[in-house]
């Protein structure tokens, strides 16, 4: 008769599973430009302004717009879905006043901004969109990084389709979104092999959890104890 073996745990698992959060940066750093070359590009361009896009970004959709800058029960005015586009029109101490798609103030922390320049053509005065893309990526993914779901898909959604980040943007929104909703699922898993002292289970879904700083800073105290507890301590 043969016994079935338990898969052995390879000691250095913990410590292997886990990635720096200087990794993480380096990764994150991967898509913005050089400083140097954007100071060199802003020294160089044509008169510029900027365009900018305000979206709501409540954690707890949707985004109360209020009939003064304060947090008042009978305030409310009405609401918008994450995602939406807000027309921002004043700001005063953290809020701001909107006129579309509603009139009134929202939370400034609730929502995220993200402003592309542009320059004037040289043989027109039609302002060109400069390709910021890839730097909007590199601030949604760190904003994904650090566990602001909401915001980092509402912030790539900003990448203009004729963007270089386009494409770029659109899978990683979709990845986001799965990487996202298999973390929760493991994550609860894993508390439930906690409760029943399932040491081993708890070790091996750290092996295939998402890559995502946030999760695996929330994972950090579940697997010194799952690593505790299998070595007898």
């Amino acid at each position: 008769m043969t016994t079935a073996r338990k898969p052995v745990l390879n000691p250095g698992l913990g410590a292997a599973i886990f990635i720096t959060a200087a990794a993480i940066s380096a990764v994150t750093l991967h898509f913005k430009p050089s400083l140097v070359s954007g100071l060199q590009a802003l020294r160089t361009a044509k008169p510029s302004h900027t365009v900018c896009n305000t979206i709501a970004t409540d954690p707890s959709p949707p985004l109360n717009v209020r009939s003064s800058p304060v947090v008042a029960p009978d305030n409310v005015v009405g609401t918008v879905r994450n995602g939406t586009r807000l027309s921002v029109v004043d700001r005063n101490e953290g809020w701001l006043r909107i006129n579309q798609p509603l009139e009134g103030w929202v939370y400034q922390d609730l929502t995220v901004t993200s402003c592309i320049p542009t320059t004037a053509q040289a043989d027109a005065n039609t302002p060109v969109m400069q390709d910021n893309g890839m730097s909007i990526l590199a601030e949604a993914t760190e904003r994904y990084q650090a566990g602001d779901l909401n915001a980092a898909i509402a912030l790539a959604q900003t990448i203009p389709t004729n963007s270089a980040a386009s494409q770029a943007a659109k899978g990683a929104i979709n990845q986001w979104q799965r990487d996202w909703k298999t973390a929760e699922a493991t994550f609860a898993e894993m508390q439930t092999a906690i409760a029943q002292k399932r040491w081993q289970d708890v070790l091996l879904k750290v092996q295939t959890f998402p890559d995502n700083r946030f999760w695996r800073t929330k994972l950090a105290p579940i697997v010194t104890v799952a690593i505790q507890q299998q070595n007898g301590r």
